[in-house]
């Protein structure tokens, strides 16, 4: 019969070998597989975000990782915010990658530099597009709003 602190000892052991892979390094890992949430409407699309604005993507800013994957970041020129709290000017916003496969199947939405409608979700203090494909939508001037923002 083991003692306590010899049980305890062992315990703690088995718990650090079964899920101490992910820190090893070299160890083998597995990226996410997200389901994403299709929203039917741009009221959901907005109801659901942390942050919405009208902005263009100006340049790459370097890169990020969501649920395992790369994810491209850009500097946002901030024309208007309806929800969340971000102030005009640019922000940082990494573009969702899709996962479980090629991470921009149908290219990065935010590389066109377009004039758009953008939907946020915040990860570890970063701004993300909500989804890999409804985080984005082209909003040329004189468009009137898809939601009701208040």
């Amino acid at each position: 019969m083991l003692r306590p602190a010899s049980a305890g000892i062992m315990g703690g052991l088995s718990a650090a070998l079964l899920c101490g892979c992910g820190l090893v390094p070299g160890a083998v890992r597995t990226d996410v597989c997200v389901d994403w949430v299709a929203f039917e409407t741009m009221q959901q699309r907005f109801d659901h975000a942390g942050a919405v604005l009208v902005g263009k993507p100006l340049k790459r800013d370097g890169e990020s990782r969501s649920y395992g994957y790369q994810a491209n970041v850009h500097v946002v020129e901030v024309e208007q915010v309806f929800k969340g709290g971000l102030g005009r000017g640019p922000v940082r916003v990494a573009s969702m990658p899709v996962t479980c496969g090629q991470t921009y199947p149908h290219g990065d939405p935010l590389d066109d530099g377009d004039r758009k409608l953008i939907f946020l979700t915040e990860q570890n203090g970063e701004w993300f597009t909500m989804t890999p494909d409804q985080g984005t939508v082209q909003f040329p001037a004189g468009t009137p709003l898809p939601f009701s923002s208040g």
